[in-house]
């Protein structure tokens, strides 16, 4: 199995059992239009970007439960039968929130998104590691769950955090010495799909600026 030295340039992360209080919207999104129109997974991936002082180039975006709150919104108004709102509709897709950072941005590289359940950012620190590889260009990889919907408590059994985020930026290293695995630096309650991507950010926080990632 071949594996991929990684150097963490910046990493950021943020969460909260209901809803993230302050994600700098004003700020990071000054067009009043485009930030009523922004999901709440949208401003957690800004808010992430800025801390991560990423402006644009390639990213790698993964979420397991994706734009789940337009979602709901969509189903509901079927349920009722009332109009179909364009705008939930076109924020339902899977790369809502890097396409509105693209906009914001002006920013035109490329970007991925990843969905692989549970393992959703490992599958897309794998993915950021390949497009440097690549690309040979620093890497956004963000990871953003947003759950915070009516009677979510219902159904919800896998996390303490309805609404939470990582993100790190990555490029290249020129060798491998001194390259960690990715250890298991988990926070407690927050939703699998996050974890190694968690881990990560709090090894870098820790003092790791070199990661080994398994392709």
């Amino acid at each position: 199995m071949k594996s991929v030295a990684l150097n963490i340039v910046s990493s950021a992360k943020i969460y909260a059992p209901t809803k993230i209080e302050d994600l700098d919207e004003k700020k990071l999104a000054p067009s009043m239009m485009m930030r009523r129109r922004l999901t709440r997974s949208s401003k957690v991936m800004l808010y992430l970007s800025d801390k991560c002082g990423f402006d644009g180039g390639k990213i790698v975006y993964g979420s397991c439960f994706s734009e789940i709150e337009e979602t709901a919104k969509i189903a509901n108004s079927i349920l009722e039968g009332n109009m179909l709102s364009p705008t939930s509709f076109q924020n339902s897709v899977y790369n809502t929130a890097p396409s509105y950072f693209s906009l914001i941005k002006k920013d035109t590289d490329e970007i991925l998104t990843i969905s692989s359940g549970m393992q959703t950012s490992l599958a897309s620190l794998k993915t950021a590691a390949l497009q440097a590889l690549v690309s040979r260009e620093r890497v956004l990889c963000v990871c953003v769950e947003c759950i915070n919907i009516k009677n979510i408590e219902q159904i919800n059994r896998c996390t303490d955090y309805l609404e939470a985020g990582a993100a790190v930026v990555v490029e290249i290293a020129k060798d491998d010495i001194g390259a960690k695995d990715i250890e298991p630096l988990h926070v407690e309650g927050i939703i699998d799909s996050l974890q190694d991507l968690i881990s990560v950010v709090n090894m870098h926080e820790n003092g790791t600026s070199k990661i080994k990632v398994e392709l």
